[in-house]
């Protein structure tokens, strides 16, 4: 690999470190969303099973949070969860990609200084 083939390769794994700022941040939002809708619609609806239904104090947690609706507004949640954690693992590989490219350049640089 050529020294000019190694700075594309820098310069692309750069473009996708900023487009990795801007998805992260787009994710951290959905996140963040699905948190605030999945953690409101289960205190609405313990409220709900406590009050107007009476249920046992036992109870209430795992009949609220098996409701079909609370159930899938968990599952967004955590998908959304998984997805950030992927985006932030990708922004990690690209960083030691990025690393490893520079070291490869200096590499280049000291052989081509004792030649």
């Amino acid at each position: 690999m050529t020294p000019i083939e190694i700075m594309q390769k820098i310069g692309v794994c750069q473009q996708a470190l900023t487009r990795g700022n801007t998805e992260l941040k787009t994710l951290g939002v959905k996140k963040a969303r699905a948190e605030h809708d999945y953690k409101v619609a289960l205190r609405k609806e313990i409220l709900r099973l406590r009050q107007l239904e009476k249920q046992p104090a036992t109870l209430i947690n795992d009949l609220a949070k098996g409701k079909e609706e609370i159930a899938k507004l968990r599952l967004n949640r955590d998908i959304a969860e998984t997805n950030y954690s992927v985006c932030i693992e990708a922004m990690r590989n690209l960083r030691l990609e990025l690393e490893a490219y520079r070291s490869f350049l200096t590499w280049e640089r000291v052989e081509l200084k004792n030649t």
